[in-house]
């Protein structure tokens, strides 16, 4: 008889500004129930909006952002967040206990930047870096050897616009994660549509100029990259535009070079724009607020990607159809569309694959839940096994 499967825990990120949301939750699952329950809520931190784990010395990095970085001792227990506030650039380091209890270890904060929407660690632990979308800007926060915020690095600024003049009349650094076995640092800039690679030296500080400039098509409005496991590739979701677009490149250097284009489900006649809550600034709309105004006037955006662990899925979220596409991988690096599916809600955001990759969790940012789909292991396909009401979740990770 098969031994019952323990319960496994995971990490929401929300917005609080205007909301019933009460900051980080953490949630567990329970396998064999097909349950999900809350654990802990009310860190009471504004706008946790991103969140990243640190992960024990010797495991795999995940295929994703938000979980990419081995750390040893304490610092493997810590959870990173990305505070996307108007007045300033905020990132904070959090210990997980394992009854939950989330306590803050440090912050590091800068009023010359604003809308932390990402976060990201460096290789070795020694940096974490925030990307802001209102100030355009990457920030750098010093850690100590327990993973703790013990100073700041001048921030990185990026300059330009892009033809939407909605979205891209200046600079929106929308996420930050490292190229697998490298010390490159891609960054992906909303409003400018480029990948920016900067070479992040030992101590954190990034080396400027970028040692190359990845642009893409004007107007697409790049937002989030994902990394295949075992592959030179990386698939590069553009928000504005609504697709893919598939790079390789050389992990010794750069060289990036687009190996493929993939469309995206588009939205369903007659739905209904969803609303989202967040501060604004006299610098113009967060991030959150331009989900909001896009999606009213422009109702598919391309949200979010990712590789199974194996590689022979990559998954993308569409806000506005409210889709999960699934691509499959051969072992070649080429995609061939599978199907979309139902995201069990409105505006996935975000969404995780479990570690071994039986279950994908998905943050519904606009119907305020979090809903978890079992995988088929054949194909890739999800199937919805649990869901909980969580207040405009914007984030959600699986812990280990």
């Amino acid at each position: 008889m098969e031994r019952a499967r323990a319960k496994r825990r995971l990490f929401v990120g929300t917005y609080t500004e205007g909301t019933a949301s009460e900051g980080i939750y953490v949630l567990a699952f329970d396998e064999d129930g097909r349950r999900l329950h809350i654990v802990n809520a009310g860190t009471h931190a504004p706008n946790p909006s991103y969140l990243v784990r640190a992960q024990p010395t010797g495991e795999q990095a995940g295929a994703e952002a938000g979980a990419q970085t081995k750390l040893g001792g304490n610092a493997a227990s810590t959870l990173y967040a990305a505070h996307e506030l108007a007045d300033r650039s905020c990132l904070a380091a959090y210990e997980a206990a394992e009854d939950g209890t989330l306590c803050c270890r440090g912050t590091c904060s800068s009023s010359a930047d604003a809308g932390t929407c990402f976060a990201a660690v460096h290789p070795g632990g020694r940096c974490l870096y925030g990307a802001n979308y209102a100030s355009g800007s990457v920030r750098l926060c010093l850690l100590d050897a327990n993973g703790n915020p013990c100073g700041g690095l001048p921030s990185v600024r990026h300059a330009g616009s892009g033809p939407n003049r909605a979205r891209q009349s200046s600079p929106h650094v929308h996420s930050a994660c490292f190229v697998p076995g490298t010390n490159l640092l891609a960054v992906v800039d909303l409003g400018i549509d480029t990948v920016a690679l900067y070479r992040a030296e030992a101590t954190g500080t990034l080396e400027t100029p970028p040692v190359e400039t990845v642009r893409v098509p004007p107007g697409s409005g790049p937002r989030m990259l994902a990394f295949h496991p075992h592959l030179p590739l990386a698939a590069l979701v553009d928000e504005l535009a609504n697709d893919v677009l598939l790079y390789r490149y050389d992990r010794a250097d750069t060289g990036w070079r687009l190996a493929g284009h993939l469309a995206l489900p588009t939205a369903a006649e007659g739905q209904d724009a969803p609303s989202t809550h967040v501060a604004s600034s006299a610098d113009g709309p967060s991030e959150g607020e331009a989900h909001a105004q896009a999606i009213a006037g422009h109702p598919v955006l391309a949200a979010h990607p990712a590789f199974s662990p194996d590689g022979r899925c990559l998954y993308v979220s569409v806000r506005g159809s409210d889709r999960l596409a699934l691509f499959g991988i051969d072992q070649d690096g080429a995609a061939t569309p599978l199907a979309d599916c139902p995201c069990g809600g409105r505006g996935p955001r975000h969404f995780s694959l479990s570690p071994e990759g039986r279950h994908l969790a998905v943050a519904n940012q606009d119907s305020n839940e979090v809903v978890i789909f079992a995988l088929d292991p054949a194909t890739g396909a999800p199937r919805e096994e649990a869901r909980i009401a969580i207040p405009q979740p914007s984030c959600v990770i699986w812990d280990g």
